[in-house]
């Protein structure tokens, strides 16, 4: 091979190292996300009672309520990872999950044989763009499976072979018990029926879909039979319809709200999603299965930041459908020598990232010791304090894995505490008038308290509480009648 050519082959194979490189970035960090661990005890209680949770087991509000743990595979996967490996094992998971997704974010757009600089430039923004979102959240798989669903569904648009869409009652089996997103999938299902039935009635000599039309309704019922294919079956219903009618949680919750733009992950996806609509005013014909996706994809994203992995996603299939058409367009063939070298650099680049990082189970506690109450948590334990507990919103979760008998007075689950009560809590934790009212405060006997929360000021000088603990993260407050 020529010097300047195997320059330019070896430049390209580093370029796609680096790509495949940004979401390792974002996965091999600290595991700081306060959901994780009510995710955890959640499996640890399964495995303590070889059932499901039909009711809330963890709070004081909740205890003995209705509730359903919708992805209780990933909370039993997660449980496993810590048990045999520690934190590391849940640092693992992200970071394959998240290369996983780069490989089939990959795989959508590779049937367009883009010129190289337009293929990887697309490729690091979309993966730039899901940065935040790799986090050790269960929506990681219905990031997978969506980019799934979408590939097997353009590639049946391209070639007319619905034989490969066979295996998506299956994936909604799967999905169905790893995340309630699988709501989007159902839909995108609905949009992919609704353009072929379009298509019929338009044109009956049409040939963008010559397969049998009952043969899709066949596969879209099995994908609606497979996602009842839970624990819960039925009754999976219940969390949708109570966190779709929580309107109030997107104004309260971070992860809720809408693209700042503050961030270049924001305008990246701003960019995407531009580029999406301005292919499909390329094709100049109406395209309802692209057009449909996009604009579902862009009202979920824009409305809350932790939804933008749709949008994401359906871009991406768009672009995929925008083919140049030419044999010599500079295209990335990837021969077997080329996947091989790019799987080589990305390990390698995996492993001084960790290094960098210090990514090991004594670092990693370390951290977690610096965000949640892990010394209070041991001191609570060494004096057996009594509850009723009161916390607040992020540390419950944490305090229902390390106090799982001391039921939380608010956690994470949106759809358990409502609105209003999240936004009591929200309010009492920075002091704000009527903070002496908060019934849950009230009734406590044992406060865990972030040191930072301006209530801990108010509780010094409370009369009815004592302070018996505090380190640089934590204070714990027990009422004045308590003794260990």
């Amino acid at each position: 091979m020529h010097f300047s050519a195997l320059e330019k082959e070896s430049r390209r194979t580093l370029l796609w190292v680096l790509v495949y490189l940004i979401p390792t970035f974002q996965a091999m960090l600290p595991v700081e996300d306060p959901d994780l661990w009510w995710h955890i005890r959640t499996a640890q209680w399964m495995i303590e009672h070889g059932q499901v949770p039909m009711v809330d087991p963890f709070s004081t509000y909740g205890m003995g309520k209705p509730w359903v743990a919708y992805s209780w595979l990933f909370e039993l996967l997660a449980y496993g990872l810590n048990s045999v490996f520690g934190l590391m094992g849940i640092v693992m998971m992200t970071l394959i999950l998240s290369l996983l997704i780069a490989l089939v974010l990959h795989m959508i757009i590779r049937p367009a044989k883009l010129p190289f600089i337009l293929e990887i430039g697309i490729m690091a923004l979309a993966l730039g763009s899901l940065k935040p979102l790799i986090t050790p959240r269960s929506w990681l798989f219905s990031i997978l499976f969506f980019g799934v669903e979408l590939w097997v569904l353009f590639h049946v648009r391209r070639t007319n072979k619905s034989v490969y869409m066979w295996a998506l009652p299956l994936l909604f089996a799967i999905w169905a018990n790893f995340h309630i997103q699988f709501l989007y999938g159902l839909a995108v299902m609905g949009f992919f029926l609704t353009d072929i039935i379009v298509t019929r009635l338009r044109s009956h000599r049409s040939t963008d879909y010559i397969f049998p039309t009952g043969r899709i309704v066949l596969i879209a019922i099995c994908c609606g039979i497979a996602v009842l294919m839970t624990p819960y079956h039925y009754h999976m219903l219940r969390p949708i319809i109570e966190i779709s009618t929580q309107a109030g949680a997107y104004s309260l919750i971070l992860e809720l709200h809408p693209m700042f733009f503050r961030s270049p992950a924001d305008w990246m996806v701003l960019a995407l999603t531009l580029s999406g609509f301005y292919v499909l005013g390329w094709k100049r014909r109406l395209m309802l299965f692209p057009l449909l996706l996009i604009l579902m994809g862009a009202f979920v994203g824009f409305r809350a930041r932790r939804d933008v992995w749709v949008v994401i996603l359906a871009v991406v299939a768009i672009i995929s459908e925008f083919r140049w058409g030419h044999v010599d367009c500079d295209s990335f063939a990837f021969t077997g020598s080329r996947i091989f070298a790019i799987l080589i650099g990305v390990v390698m680049g995996t492993f001084l990232i960790g290094v960098n990082r210090q990514i090991t189970n004594p670092y990693l506690q370390r951290v977690v010791e610096q965000k949640f109450p892990v010394r209070a948590v041991e001191f609570i334990r060494e004096k057996d304090y009594p509850g009723p507990l009161f916390n607040n919103f992020d540390w419950g979760g944490y305090l229902i894995w390390s106090l799982p008998h001391r039921p939380v007075s608010i956690d994470n689950r949106m759809n358990v505490h409502g609105d209003q009560r999240i936004e009591r809590s929200l309010a009492t934790w920075s002091g704000g008038e009527g903070w002496t009212k908060d019934p849950d405060l009230m009734n406590a006997r044992l406060i865990v308290a972030e040191v930072s929360r301006p209530l801990v000021s108010f509780l010094r000088e409370d009369s009815r509480f004592s302070l018996v603990y505090e380190d640089s993260t934590a204070a714990v407050f027990v009422r004045k009648d308590v003794r260990p």
